[in-house]
């Protein structure tokens, strides 16, 4: 059995050549092979060498005077001991005696247990100096300067290097029959979800199988506490609401649980079977369409049509930091959230609602998008619903939308970034776009 170590510095090697961090775990067969407990500790080994980049990259220039070749394997056997003697609570010994061990295939031994060596009677300088600032990439953290501000960018550096929790959302009519808490061991942390540490198989979880919850983050959970302000008054089976780019489902798994009259769009084969699986296992039931939003027509017009764009996913590092190993170009994404906004405002009933999302801080994704919109479709405007999820973000200056970044909520776990802005349709007039 290869050792896990070398496992893990083999599956960062395959992400800083581009794969998905998901594909990676999934296609590796020794990854695959290993126990649940072997397989959740080499998880974490590489998710901790990717929060912490930037940090282990100034590490190895300080402490390698002769830098290694780009894509030399050994470089990925350091990271991975690197992110173990600073950042993880492993003792020294077997960190160092394991990379030296796995570096011999390829002559490095001397090398990879001097520099080892080194770090470990550094230590202490070496945390004080390294600053998690330097873990967050130069495109993204200009945006971050610009838009939010050094605090935020501090603040949003320091929380993105912790494992985050996992959130389960509770049906509504389950959630007072247990305690929910106790079963999972979790806490409370907002209406009926409940976050716990991550588990090695969620699917071993109590109630799993009976369909009673679902893998949700909290954030992803308000676009749809919006909708809900916005109809409380309202017969909510009578409310038409389009999920746009549905799968997982657990915006329209949230709204069936509300008892709203649910369409979903998705235009991946791959994410409709994963939408259809879940749905299944929650004995939900509600039309899906496989279909590309941008090609979408309709002669029905929709009360509420959900938009969860297509977006850089930055709110998203903390659960993804193989984006921090990345340079992002959003340019097609900025054009392609552009269109899915005016394509919505053609099969929207006049009075009805758009609500645009994405699980992103950046501002052009967010703020700058919907100014722009707002400018160019003066028969819509933004709408203040957000009195009961405030806590989790910051209003927008210009209009009402919510921003809310990794900063906020920290006390109790932290949160994904997301910006979310709810857009009313008041007549039928269109720009000359239309």
């Amino acid at each position: 059995m290869i050792n896990p170590r070398e496992i893990a510095s083999s599956l960062l090697f395959n992400v800083y050549k581009g794969k998905k961090l998901d594909w990676a775990l999934g296609s590796n067969k020794n990854h695959i092979k290993l126990d649940a407990r072997d397989r959740s500790f080499v998880n974490l080994l590489v998710l901790t060498a990717l929060r912490r980049n930037g940090q282990i990259n100034q590490v190895i220039m300080d402490f390698i005077e002769k830098p290694l070749k780009k894509n030399s394997q050994v470089i990925f056997i350091l990271r991975i001991a690197i992110a173990q003697l600073l950042f993880m609570k492993i003792p020294n010994y077997p960190v160092v005696d394991n990379a030296v061990e796995i570096s011999k295939k390829y002559g490095l031994e001397k090398l990879v247990n001097g520099v080892l060596r080194n770090i470990i009677r550094n230590k202490e300088d070496i945390l004080l100096k390294t600053s998690t600032e330097k873990n967050i990439p130069n495109w993204l953290k200009k945006d971050i300067v610009d838009y939010l501000g050094n605090d935020a960018l501090t603040s949003i550096s320091q929380q993105i290097v912790k494992e985050p929790f996992l959130d389960i959302k509770i049906k509504k009519s389950f959630f007072n029959k247990f305690n929910w808490e106790e079963l999972l061991n979790g806490n409370k942390v907002f209406d009926e979800i409940i976050r716990i540490n991550n588990p090695s198989e969620v699917s071993n979880l109590p109630y799993f199988k009976e369909g009673y919850w679902w893998v949700q983050g909290l954030a992803a959970t308000l676009p749809v506490i919006v909708i809900n302000e916005i109809y409380k008054n309202s017969e909510k089976k009578k409310i038409n609401v389009l999920d746009v780019g549905a799968s997982p489902g657990g915006k329209s798994f949230q709204l069936l649980d509300l008892g709203f009259s649910v369409q979903s769009i998705e235009i991946s084969n791959i994410r409709i079977r994963k939408f259809i699986k879940n749905s299944n296992r929650l004995r939900y039931k509600n039309e899906i369409i496989k279909k590309d939003f941008l090609d979408f027509k309709s002669d029905k017009k929709f009360d509420c049509i959900l938009i969860d764009a297509p977006c850089s996913a930055s709110g998203l590092i903390q659960k993804k930091p193989e984006m921090l190993v990345v340079t992002k170009d959003i340019k097609n994404l900025l054009i392609k959230q552009e269109e899915m906004l005016i394509n919505a405002t053609k099969i929207l009933k006049t009075g009805g609602y758009i609500i645009y999302c994405v699980c992103s801080i950046i501002s052009a994704e967010g703020e700058k998008q919907i100014k722009k919109f707002l400018n160019e479709f003066k028969n819509f405007i933004p709408i203040d619903k957000f009195d009961s999820i405030k806590q989790f973000g910051k209003i927008i200056k210009d209009f009402p939308a919510l921003l809310i970044t990794q900063q906020f909520f920290q006390e109790k776990g932290g949160v994904d970034g997301f910006f979310i802005a709810c857009l009313k349709k008041k007549d039928e007039k269109y720009n000359k776009k239309n």
